[in-house]
């Protein structure tokens, strides 16, 4: 059996007049946050020896480059429900999380939707 990779994108899709910091300043949507809700579900596929990886997204959320790295689930962080682009890519494993599940490390959205996907077949 592989290994499923989750891609965690925090970042929008290029476009025109999209800013480069974006997120970088802190706050609720900050880079920092990245870190910690990627950690917490680390610590959830550990516990439940789940055949699962988690990635922060390198990629700038370029949906050609996910699909080509085998991204089994793609969970955007809030805001980015308009500003990512998955044409190609199956929009039932695109989990957008809500603004208070992502500043509470609330991972149960994105556990749901994996459970869903191991049951599927």
């Amino acid at each position: 059996m592989s290994v499923k990779k989750l891609y965690f994108i925090s970042r929008p899709s290029p476009t025109p007049g999209r800013s480069p910091l974006h997120g970088v300043g802190g706050g609720l949507f900050g880079h920092y946050k990245v870190d910690g809700y990627i950690s917490a579900l680390k610590k959830y596929f550990d516990l439940a020896d789940l055949d699962w990886v988690i990635l922060d997204d390198d990629t700038e959320a370029d949906i050609e480059k996910l699909i080509s790295q085998n991204a089994t689930l793609l969970v955007c962080a809030p805001s980015l429900r308009f500003q990512f682009f998955s044409n190609g890519f199956d929009k039932n494993r695109i989990n957008h999380l809500s603004t208070m599940d992502y500043a509470l490390n609330n991972i149960n959205p994105v556990v749901n939707k994996i459970k869903e996907i191991c049951n599927e077949k």
